[in-house]
């Protein structure tokens, strides 16, 4: 998603498209550091950018759709985007403008039957969470804002972003969907 060459010639190879999920995501690309500002930078180029010049460059293929209740865009967001992560601020950031584009793109698409949603998922258990368990405080502190618990897990987020593509959620657009185990972190 960080070379525009790339993701413009893979949304050219889509005559038409019914769903696209953007499920990018990764905070410390290629190791540096979110608060300098070449991680920064770096950060908003894979997780916002990056989903922005796919989604647009396949504006063409998802209005040919005929999928009963029309195309669906879901952008999977993230709960730091709408709370202080300061570890990841260029990751935050990013996400947060994820947001902001769902929003903008649910209204300004409706006209072309496009729906556009997101999934503000928690924290979750996968590969780019996986290195907090190796320090118990920050475990901790996370733990003492989710009431449910524990961390979520893949197969939680997934039902709430199949809902989204289908002809069930026709009347849902710009919405952000949090999936966080009632965090309490506001």
């Amino acid at each position: 998603l960080t070379a525009p060459a790339s993701a413009d010639a893979l949304a050219g190879r889509f005559e038409r498209l019914d769903v696209l999920v953007n499920n990018a995501g990764a905070n410390f690309p290629g190791g540096l550091d979110e608060s300098a500002p070449e991680g920064f930078e770096a950060s908003v180029a894979l997780n916002l950018n990056g989903p922005y010049r796919l989604t647009v460059a396949l504006r063409r293929a998802l209005k040919a759709s005929s999928a009963p209740g029309g195309a669906a865009v879901v952008n999977l967001a993230s709960m730091s985007a709408l709370r202080a992560v300061t570890m990841v601020p260029g990751y935050s950031a990013a996400k947060a403008g994820i947001i902001a584009l769902t929003r903008t793109l649910a209204v300004k698409w409706a006209k072309d039957g496009i729906r556009v949603n997101a999934v503000a998922p928690g924290t979750i258990d996968t590969p780019m969470t996986a290195p907090v368990h190796a320090v118990p405080a920050i475990v901790a502190s996370g733990m003492a804002h989710i009431p449910l618990g524990r961390f979520g897990a893949v197969d939680e987020i997934a039902p709430t972003i199949a809902f989204l593509c289908t002809e069930q959620s026709a009347y849902t657009s710009g919405a952000v969907f949090v999936v966080d185990g009632a965090s309490d972190c506001f």
